[in-house]
């Protein structure tokens, strides 16, 4: 009897095998679709799709430029039709590429519309230092016409540029207090937004 209702419960918890399977192939289809329209391999490119103020839209990140000194790119796609890409964000060389941490979304500014988050992270690994260095970049709602998306400047005064989140060979540990979507949030929060 035990065995039938662990059975059931497991069942009842678990997703369709149809559903997972149609998740996997719209997230193939949409990596696909996203690197034929940036005229890359499919698996060179990361997608991210959103929903934002509205609109259905494909962050899509990928590396640029030679091995040793490749950026990363963040872009904005819509996700029907074929409009141009538009620049969100590069991640710089800072030691190497950085990863796309998490992309969100909250207000960041004193309109109705949501501001995007993007949390960049190098993973560094030094002699003296090792761990994962953050940034914080908040980009003002995209408005049609737009190649690239602008920073919020008001909001650049509360993250650290590059916090680090590292032990230290000779010193004290850092904590980078800022490095989830929720704690973004938490700050524009208390900065009254």
């Amino acid at each position: 009897m035990k065995r039938i209702v662990i059975a059931l419960a497991l069942a009842l918890t678990a997703a369709p095998p149809a559903v997972a399977q149609d998740s996997a192939a719209h997230a193939a289809s949409t990596q696909h679709r996203a690197a034929r329209r940036l005229g890359l391999p499919a698996e060179a490119v990361n997608v991210t799709p959103a929903a934002w103020n509205g609109r259905a839209v494909i962050f899509a990140d990928y590396l640029a430029g030679p091995q040793d000194e490749a950026e990363r790119q963040l872009v904005m796609l819509p996700e029907q039709g074929n409009g141009a890409p538009v620049s969100v964000t590069i991640g710089e060389q800072e030691g190497g590429s950085p990863d796309i941490a998490a992309i969100g979304f909250a207000n960041a500014d004193r309109d109705a519309a949501k501001e995007l988050i993007v949390i960049l992270a190098w993973h560094i690994r030094h002699y003296d230092v090792s761990g994962t260095l953050y940034d914080i970049r908040v980009l003002d709602d995209w408005k049609p016409g737009q190649t690239a998306l602008v920073p919020v400047k008001a909001t650049e005064r509360l993250f650290d540029h590059y916090a680090c989140d590292c032990g230290r060979r000779d010193g004290p540990d850092q904590v980078a207090k800022v490095k989830t979507i929720a704690a973004v949030k938490q700050v524009l929060k208390r900065a009254g937004y």
